[in-house]
């Protein structure tokens, strides 16, 4: 079969700057998806126009973000989002805070029609989310806690019983994430931890069950170190368990897995520089999606050349 899919997008953005500390964006875009298969779909061609508008402040100890958004979709009709943002330094090495946003998701074509599997009945997504984080800096590095809750409505994701996508009338998201970085023995050390619980929130069988092909623990750890035009580094990643499937059998349980990455860079000159990466350096076999293997042991040569 031939898939030749096409997307055409501009954007125009104007930051005005009211005073100091205090900035205003105004911006629309346009975006134009297009599909030529040898496979028919029902709907080949969609577009999305969207206009925004975000206002940034800062005063003393406070900062504040609010932002609008208007969605135009051919297929979907009009969605109006928007965040509201605070931060509070509580002092100079601690602060707060506190943020809610709304999003809106259209499914794909390949979710509405790919052969086998698309189901033209799937909805559009739409969400509310709320988090609150404590940012700490000091002289020996950085640490966040942050903690958050989203509740979707029409969630688009896999229905093991169909075999395709469909909509889980309602979900709830609720999730805390740790971040801490560090420079320790002239190395550069980032982490990041995140616990989740993706929780099925419609009334029926499967009230309560953890959402197909999401993990509840995600990790990583960054190590980086420079050496003059050298540098190297490593990066391991590592997701629990997750369920391929709405009902959690067993039989649809996907083990949690680690993999490790390597990587190197020699700058030739500001403008030249050569990088090569080994990923997934332990060759470790795992899925997270029934039936799909991710990409085992790669390695990679790249040049880079970037005008000054």
């Amino acid at each position: 079969s031939r898939f030749a899919t096409r997307r055409d997008s501009y954007s125009w953005q104007n930051d005005l700057s009211l005073a100091l500390g205090h900035t205003l964006t105004l911006g629309v875009d346009y975006q134009d998806d297009r599909i030529d298969s040898s496979t028919l779909y029902a709907e080949d061609a969609r577009d999305n126009s969207g206009t925004f508008l975000q206002y940034l402040g800062e005063q003393g100890r406070h900062d504040w973000q609010l932002s609008a958004r208007r969605d135009d979709n051919q297929q979907f009709g009009e969605h109006d989002t928007g965040s509201l943002g605070y931060g509070y330094a509580l002092s100079d090495a601690l602060r707060a805070r506190l943020s809610y946003g709304s999003a809106f998701k259209a499914p794909s074509f390949n979710d509405l029609y790919y052969p086998n599997y698309g189901n033209p009945d799937v909805m559009e997504e739409t969400s509310q989310s709320l988090e609150a984080g404590l940012l700490g800096q000091h002289g020996w590095g950085h640490w966040e806690v942050n903690a958050f809750r989203s509740e979707v409505s029409d969630l688009i994701a896999y229905d093991a019983s169909t075999g395709g996508p469909g909509n889980v009338d309602e979900a709830v998201i609720d999730g805390v994430e740790l971040v801490v970085g560090s420079q320790w023995l002239g190395w550069a050390w980032n982490a990041n931890y995140s616990y989740l619980e993706p929780e099925n929130r419609t009334r029926g069988a499967n009230y309560g069950k953890q959402l197909a092909r999401r993990a509840q623990q995600v990790a990583n750890l960054d190590i980086d170190r420079r050496f003059g035009a050298f540098s190297v580094g490593t990066s391991l990643h590592g997701e629990g368990r997750r369920f391929d499937d709405l009902a959690n059998s067993d039989a649809k349980r996907l083990p949690g897995y680690a993999t490790l990455d390597l990587r190197g860079e020699y700058r030739i000159d500001p403008q030249w520089r050569v990088q090569a990466k080994l990923s997934n350096l332990f060759d470790t076999q795992y899925e997270t999606a029934l039936g799909y293997n991710q990409p085992g042991q790669g390695a990679y040569l790249s040049v880079h050349y970037q005008a000054l």
